[in-house]
């Protein structure tokens, strides 16, 4: 499991994610397949899991093996 798939689990899904990041599914989707997010919406993914009450720290945003 990719640490993309971690933080999806943990928001309640692609779609969960997509809401609370106001983004399509498909765009979540996609990270989900690729393993990655970009950097750039990692900031807003880590500031929506705050606002859900959803503890995730910078570390859940790194690549692990």
């Amino acid at each position: 499991m990719s640490y993309v798939d971690h933080i999806i689990r943990a928001i309640g899904g692609v779609r969960a994610l997509a809401r609370a990041v106001d983004k399509p599914a498909s765009n979540v989707s996609g990270w989900k397949e690729r393993g990655t997010m970009p950097d750039s919406q990692k900031v807003l993914v880590h500031a929506a899991a705050r606002r859900l009450g959803i503890s995730l720290t910078s570390f859940d945003f790194l690549p692990y093996e």
